[in-house]
């Protein structure tokens, strides 16, 4: 026997056009699958770079206020440090990968980070509404009341710049970071 036959008694001729299109097209669409999760992978670590730098804008501010100590006199011996409560400031990542203080340059692109302190004070001076943080800042400790103690939240927000990819910042993103502190 010479050759495949079909059937029909017909040689086999190879594929036919309409074939060869459906595999285009299933390949293509392969294609555009593997890109779509290429470029998802892609701004989901983008996000993650970005969280990870506010983490650590948030510690380094944390760090500095801890560093800063309880230097005031009783009755309010963390008084310095309740100065601080409502303070903002504004930080943009440098390509140098150290946030500055300073506004970029016109035409220069870079994430601005909020970064908020919000300091209760203690027992003595009352608290913002009712947080008393977990566990709580007045709570008895060896049979003793704690008074002069200070809950120190530092708060790093951003824009959501990767939301739709358009750039939009209807929503922020956020990093808080919170210590105690005692004279």
């Amino acid at each position: 026997m010479r050759g495949t036959r079909q059937h029909g008694g017909r040689p086999r001729r190879g594929a036919t056009l309409l074939e060869a299109m459906a595999t285009m097209v299933v390949v293509v669409i392969g294609i555009l699958g593997v890109a779509l999760i290429v470029l998802a992978a892609a701004r989901q670590n983008r996000r993650n770079l970005i969280q990870a730098q506010a983490g650590l804008i948030a510690e380094r501010e944390l760090e500095r206020i801890t560093a800063m100590g309880c230097t005031g006199v009783m009755p309010t011996p963390c008084s310095n440090i309740q100065a601080l409560d409502g303070s903002t400031r504004q930080l943009w990542w440098a390509a140098d990968g150290e946030p500055q203080a300073q506004a970029p340059s016109a035409g220069e692109t870079r994430l601005r980070f909020d970064v908020a302190v919000d300091v209760d004070p203690n027992a003595m001076g009352g608290f913002e509404g009712t947080a008393r943080g977990s566990p709580a800042v007045d709570r008895m400790v060896g049979g003793l009341q704690l008074q002069q103690v200070v809950n120190v939240r530092v708060l790093v927000t951003w824009p959501d710049t990767l939301l739709n990819g358009f750039g939009t910042n209807s929503r922020r993103r956020a990093v808080a970071l919170q210590t105690r502190m005692v004279p």
